[in-house]
């Protein structure tokens, strides 16, 4: 196997700080980019120092995990959600088609709604109903300019250590103390958890296929299932859970995120996870940390 070096934009965050611990546990080059604590330390609207990390570091790989995800900060600041989630991956895909390095952008499911448990593929109709899913899906379109770039549309859970609690790490914490919480019947996801998703997307980019490619659960599943089967994997109770229906407030979200996994089976030759494998996974991951 050949080793190579990979540039993880975001490499502090959920998914950063495993693709790097990951991928550099196979021997390759990692060299994470943040705003504080990484090899560089560059805010990623600032196109100039991002440029000046490529020419010095010149990657293989550039994986762009970075995306404010908070649906309400990107419609507060539009401007900045623009300047985060969507400029920087034209200047990325731009940069490294010039250069002959190859680019993946992980991109979000937030572009279904009203169809429940409906597995969506790669090739259904997207619906953009707010800043947070316009400025993923022009990311995405600004990627695609360069034929040679990879899109990850996902759905990822897991474990951070650091500032606001994941949705995971904050769902465990309800379950432990019996906090009351609410969950959801009608809001579904493919979700999966950020080890299964590093480990199969070095499969992935070992071969370098281009395009748009879902990478999740090969299960769609309600909020309500997924915190019901993580109590089980962590051997929690669910009494305190109590089953409800989203609430039609004023910024729109989409609630039918399944995704279709069948292009991506079938060019790998697996099956991707299941539910309970994906919380097994999280299960088994945070007893090792």
């Amino acid at each position: 196997m050949i080793f190579i070096k990979i540039i993880v934009l975001g490499s502090t965050g959920m998914l950063g700080q495993e693709l790097t611990r990951y991928l550099s546990s196979l021997g390759n080059d990692i060299v994470g980019v943040a705003r504080t604590n990484a090899d560089y330390n560059i805010d990623i609207s600032d196109d100039e120092k991002l440029i000046e990390c490529f020419e010095m570091e010149k990657p293989d790989i550039i994986i762009n995990t970075v995306a404010i995800v908070n649906l309400n900060n990107c419609e507060i600041d539009k401007c900045k959600a623009y300047l985060v989630n969507s400029r920087p991956a034209g200047i990325i895909s731009n940069y490294c088609h010039e250069n002959d390095i190859y680019f993946v952008q992980i991109s979000t499911d937030h572009y279904y709604t009203g169809d429940n448990d409906k597995k969506h593929s790669e090739n259904d109709t997207i619906h953009l109903l707010n800043e947070y899913a316009r400025t993923k899906y022009l990311a995405e379109m600004l990627t695609l300019t360069n034929p040679n770039a990879l899109v990850i549309r996902t759905n990822i859970v897991g474990f951070r250590g650091w500032e606001n609690d994941t949705f995971v790490e904050w769902a465990l914490n309800s379950l432990k103390v019996e906090e009351p919480i609410n969950v959801f019947e009608d809001y579904y996801t493919s979700s999966i958890d950020v080890y299964n998703f590093s480990r199969i997307l070095w499969d992935l980019i070992n071969n370098k296929p281009n395009g748009i490619y879902n990478l999740a659960s090969s299960e769609v599943f309600s909020k309500k299932k997924f915190i019901f089967y993580l109590a089980y994997s962590f051997n929690l109770s669910t009494s305190n859970c109590t089953p409800t229906r989203m609430n039609n407030d004023e910024l729109r979200r989409a609630t039918s995120l399944g995704l279709n996994t069948e292009k991506i089976e079938n060019y790998l030759g697996y099956k991707l996870p299941t539910l309970k494998e994906v919380t097994d996974s999280l299960k088994k991951h945070c007893e090792d940390d």
